[in-house]
């Protein structure tokens, strides 16, 4: 990160960081795109069955991963202020802290998970689909929050080009490892969709391995010393949690609720849980989009906040948010014109494409609401504000997605799509909260 002194040099500086983490964050929900697109093809029930595991599983990870990113302002705002003496420390806390709660996680899983895909009523191959899946899964969860803190920390130093090659790295290692283990290639077991939850767990054990060799040998982190082991500091700590824990909250809050959408289509038929999960899984991926440009919000807008430097603050900001429109336009068009094909990508049967292409339709609308809100989320995750943000998400998502959804259910009669116009209208509400918010944040700093 340096001082930008005019638009060319904002936008060159700004670009320079969107781009490449656009494209780690396309390759990162693309582990779910590929577990997801590899079940399909194999049998059908088998992908509803991840992805009943996946609405389960999505909640919780997204939890955890937003608490260590809270490791972005933190090391931005050093820099800023030029206290580099501090960063080493951080990151410390925050491996600390990560494994932790890798083992919160894995308790859940074993212990709670099948306790509730036992009372959802699904069919018998559905339920154990499910069950097996998160139990491989389980076992790439160190790897998987400990590499999410080596992210946070190169994203921090503007070295996003660096997590991008790191996250490409994921496909090529998750797409072997599933098409071995779910079809049973090279002599191994054919485990179905419970080898797409084994193959992302060994694709990011080795994924962890390779980051921690690069980061310890990279010239430019050297001067931070990462290789000296720091203590527990425990005010580091409670400062990281105390950012970290409204950021997980407020992604927790979002996701739980499209879960919990997830989890409502389990009164429906397979086959409609199969085409609401596929067009959600492509909804996800698309979503790289905006998660892209709120990221990237938050590692400028720290880091020109640690410099007091408040009006480039909102020239980023306004940069940040054309650059999200733009693109948005391109994936509205993109999904309008090529949804059936998309809807192909997930399976062959005449019903279940023409069912995920409706589902797909109405994701045009969440792209065009995400476009709003998402980038908001980054500014004042930049502005080290994210605690008033998680209330008012809780506000947006628990207060509107179900009640609008069961009202379009059961008075309307729009079945399974009543839920989806649920989630379109709380982003819709959050963004707006979340723009207020940022008024008076922005009138109280300068």
């Amino acid at each position: 990160m340096y001082q930008t002194y005019h638009f060319g040099q904002r936008l060159k500086l700004f670009l320079s960081i969107f781009i490449p983490v656009l494209i780690y964050q396309l390759a990162n929900y693309s582990a779910s795109f590929v577990d997801t697109t590899m079940t399909g093809q194999y049998d059908t029930l088998h992908l509803a069955g991840v992805s009943m595991a996946t609405s389960l599983w999505s909640p919780f990870f997204s939890l955890l991963t937003g608490i260590v990113s809270a490791l972005v302002p933190i090391v931005g705002h050093h820099l800023g202020k030029g206290d580099e003496k501090k960063i080493a420390s951080d990151f410390y806390q925050f491996i600390y802290l990560s494994l932790i709660l890798s083992l919160f996680l894995f308790l859940l899983v074993f212990l709670g998970m099948p306790f509730i895909l036992d009372r959802l009523g699904l069919e018998v191959l559905v339920r154990e689909v499910a069950k097996q899946y998160l139990w491989y899964l389980s076992l790439g969860i160190v790897p998987l929050l400990l590499f999410s803190v080596v992210r946070s920390f190169l994203d921090a130093l503007g070295m996003t080009r660096l997590s991008m090659y790191l996250m490409l790295l994921l496909l090529p290692l998750n797409g072997c490892f599933n098409y071995m283990l779910i079809y049973g290639a090279f002599g191994l077991p054919e485990m179905g969709g419970a080898g797409a939850g084994l193959g992302t767990s060994v694709a990011y054990w080795i994924l962890l391995f390779i980051s921690l060799v690069i980061l310890f040998k990279h010239p430019k982190v050297k001067g931070y010393r990462l290789w000296e082991v720091q203590a527990v500091n425990r005010k580091g700590m409670k400062e990281g949690l105390r950012l970290g824990l409204p950021i997980g909250g407020t992604v927790f809050a979002e996701v739980v609720v499209f879960s919990a959408v997830g989890l409502l289509m389990a009164k429906f038929p397979s086959l409609v849980i199969a085409s609401h999960q596929s067009a959600m899984n492509f909804s996800t991926l698309m979503y790289a989009f905006p998660a892209g440009i709120s990221t990237s919000m938050a590692i400028v807008v720290s880091y020109e906040v640690g410099a007091k430097r408040y009006i480039d603050v909102r020239k980023y900001c306004s940069l940040g948010r054309l650059t999200a429109l733009a693109f948005s336009i391109f994936t509205l068009l993109f999904l309008y014109f090529f949804r059936d094909k998309v809807s192909s990508l997930y399976g062959t049967d005449p019903e279940f494409i023409k069912l995920t292409s409706i589902f797909l339709t109405y994701s045009l609308f969440f792209q065009l609401a995400d476009t709003f809100a998402a980038p908001l989320q980054g500014i004042l995750r930049g502005y080290k504000d994210t605690t008033a943000p998680f209330y008012l998400g809780l506000i947006g998502y628990w207060g509107v997605a179900l009640p609008v959804g069961f009202i379009f259910d059961n008075v309307f009669k729009m079945g399974p799509y009543a839920y989806w116009i649920g989630l379109i209208a709380s982003l819709l509400t959050s963004g707006i909260l979340y723009q207020l918010r940022l008024k008076y944040i922005e009138k109280t700093a300068s």
